[in-house]
């Protein structure tokens, strides 16, 4: 039995942890230097070390590819009216111009694995409490606009499901038995309301225990004493 547990303990990190470390690797105060110093810590061998980075550095290029695919997806919209403009090119020099502009991002488009380089290649950011990573990445997605929507969407995943079955439980208290027939805009105002209530309360110095308060009714009273 405890084999079998560690068998599914290593095929669920296995799958995971290419993701986690997609989004160590897109943390300017880390990249890949700190996926290296953490395998150098735990492998013993420093080929298995040296395969686990490559692996993941290899999953990195197949999210560019993904994103980068989809983006030319996106720009084969226009080939239709490309065709147009090489039939006029040569008799409008604006025509050629627009052409040349066509091409010359098609161009740019394969050097995307060689930006992803650059950017790992790049000095890390200081380890200071205060660094904003989604302000870095809406600023520099100028230079790096591929990795920013892979960063806009590894970054929006939640780290916990715990507020989200906190949303669950708490509705599974507001629709009771004998309170099945309420409309979803009652509930959804039920719910907002508690958390409003209690996040007022919470930055007036109050601990409000999430789990119980909407079972006491004395909790909520003392909410809205103010």
């Amino acid at each position: 039995m405890a084999c079998m547990m560690k068998r599914k303990f290593d095929k669920y990190w296995e799958e995971i942890h290419r993701i986690m470390s997609v989004a160590t690797i897109l943390d300017l105060r880390y990249k890949l230097d700190r996926i290296e110093y953490k395998f150098a810590k735990v492998c013993e061998d420093p080929n298995e070390c040296t395969r686990k980075v490559e692996r993941i550095k290899q999953t990195c290029y197949e999210l560019l590819h993904e994103y980068q695919k989809n983006t030319s997806n996106l720009s084969n919209m226009s080939v239709e009216s490309t065709q147009e403009l090489r039939v006029n090119a040569d008799e409008d020099d604006d025509v050629g111009y627009q052409l040349y502009i066509r091409q010359k991002k098609k161009e740019k488009s394969s050097f995307v694995k060689m930006k992803f380089d650059h950017y790992v290649e790049e000095d890390v950011h200081p380890l200071t409490p205060d660094f904003d990573i989604l302000v870095w990445w809406k600023i520099n997605g100028v230079r790096f606009p591929t990795l920013q929507k892979i960063a806009r969407d590894i970054f929006a995943i939640p780290v916990s499901t715990a507020a989200s079955e906190s949303s669950f439980s708490t509705s599974g208290h507001i629709i009771a038995t004998h309170r099945g027939s309420l409309h979803e805009d009652t509930v959804e105002a039920f719910i907002c309301n508690q958390n409003w209530l209690l996040a007022a309360y919470y930055k007036r110095g109050g601990k409000p225990d999430y789990q119980t308060a909407n079972k006491d009714d004395d909790a909520f009273s003392e909410l809205t004493e103010e």
